[in-house]
């Protein structure tokens, strides 16, 4: 068995004591490049070992997450579902965020700090907690502040440990203080993430497009016989030598007497409607599920009935950003350890409002200009309209007023 030294101050991390970004050396490794890089199974998913793996995790006395985690691997390959995981991350990832301070400001300067390739990595690692149940990261660049993450297979949420074999005893324990530095975590409430509650559909859908991929093989070209009376073996020669042209060039010249049958079974029992059906409702159960309807991913006649549903992940979004920001203002005073400046009582926040359109923003201003003084700088940037200041105000010329021909004699 390998031998884990977790006690020597090189071997995690976690455990290297750092006032100022360094880069990585040689000596110092990471607890990531400490797993043991195992077999993972890509087999055929079913029922069976969906079951299996859950009755892994119960297990008391030596819970496991591999079985489950190595499934969840296997059936995300899923086009439809990979499309409303992406749709549901960017109704969060679009919205703009800041760094608000504890007398309730923005400070632009530190919300420019997190405006970053890697911050954003970052949220959507924390973002696949939703799907799988939980995320694992470790900082593994002090430099350009690059995060892994750490194997789901290889930890255990539940007591907060990362084990260097999956079935082995060995393990560290992410929660203890000498990590806090550089690992963090993020647990959703659902235990096992919504990809268990489709977990089955994403199976029977597999199963209905293999299905109907082999009968597609079998029957998909049609079953050419003849039936002859001749007996000569040169005719039976040809009779066969025709049939094979035919089913690709679809003529034949046959002897007298020949009868050709073509045996249509691609469309007996309805194929279409058995296999379709079944992958359109799989595909509808998955849009309920991750982002509250159907008509966001898939054909829809109604207009008002998309508003519904775009309403519905308006309000899953807003979900979602809640835990992220939580999440992420947990993870400020970390990052102070590595050359930032966030305070106590600062708070990383979406910006939940409402966005106006150009015409009513506009209606908006004007209207309030009357009673506030309203920033010029504000509106050159809202509106992309360069302000040279304000106009003058020109009085009017009043007219002289007419008394008459007696007016010029006063």
């Amino acid at each position: 068995m390998k031998d884990y030294n977790i006690t020597t101050r090189k071997f995690l991390w976690g455990l290297i004591k750092s006032e100022a970004r360094t880069a990585v050396t040689k000596k110092e490794k990471t607890v990531i490049t400490q797993l043991v890089q195992e077999f993972k199974d890509i087999t055929r998913v079913n029922i069976d070992k969906w079951r299996q793996a859950l009755s892994a995790i119960e297990n008391a006395e030596t819970p496991r997450w591999f079985l489950l985690q190595d499934l969840y691997d296997n059936l995300e390959a899923d086009g439809h579902y990979k499309s409303l995981r992406a749709l549901r991350k960017a109704a969060v990832l679009s919205k703009n965020f800041m760094i608000r301070e504890a007398d309730g400001n923005e400070n632009p300067e530190k919300t420019k700090m997190l405006r970053k390739k890697w911050f954003f990595d970052l949220m959507r690692h924390f973002l696949d907690n939703i799907y799988k149940g939980y995320t694992v990261l470790e900082l593994v660049d002090p430099v350009t502040m690059k995060w892994k993450i750490v194997p789901r297979r290889n930890v255990d949420p539940d007591k907060t440990r990362i084990y260097f074999e999956v079935g082995g005893e060995q393990f560290v324990d992410y929660s203890l203080p000498a990590f806090s530095s550089r690992i963090v975590s993020i647990t959703n409430i659902e235990k096992f993430g919504i990809l268990n509650d489709i977990v089955p559909q994403l199976i029977w859908k597999r199963n209905a497009q293999q299905t109907w991929a082999d009968f597609s093989e079998k029957f998909g070209i049609p079953l050419i016989s003849a039936e002859t009376m001749e007996t000569d073996t040169k005719k039976l020669n040809l009779i066969e030598e025709m049939l094979s042209q035919l089913g690709q060039a679809a003529q034949a010249v046959l002897p007298e007497g020949t009868k050709i049958t073509i045996h249509d079974s691609a469309t007996k029992g309805d194929p279409y409607k058995v296999f379709q059906e079944q992958i359109k409702t799989t595909n509808a159960e998955m849009s309920k599920r991750v982002v509250g309807g159907t008509m966001l991913s898939d054909d829809g006649s109604s207009l008002s009935q998309s508003e519904v549903h775009e309403r519905n992940l308006e309000k899953i979004a807003f979900e979602d950003a809640a835990d992220l920001e939580f999440a992420i203002t947990e993870l400020l005073p970390i990052l102070n350890n590595f050359g930032f400046n966030f305070a106590e009582g600062d708070e990383f926040i979406f910006d939940n409002s409402e966005e106006l359109s150009l015409l009513d923003l506009w209606k908006v201003v004007n209207e309030g200009n009357m009673w506030y003084d309203i920033p010029e700088d504000f509106v050159s940037r809202k509106f992309g309209v360069p302000i040279n200041g304000k106009k003058q105000q020109v009085q009017p010329v009043q007219p002289a007023q007419s008394g008459g021909l007696a007016a010029n004699f006063r």
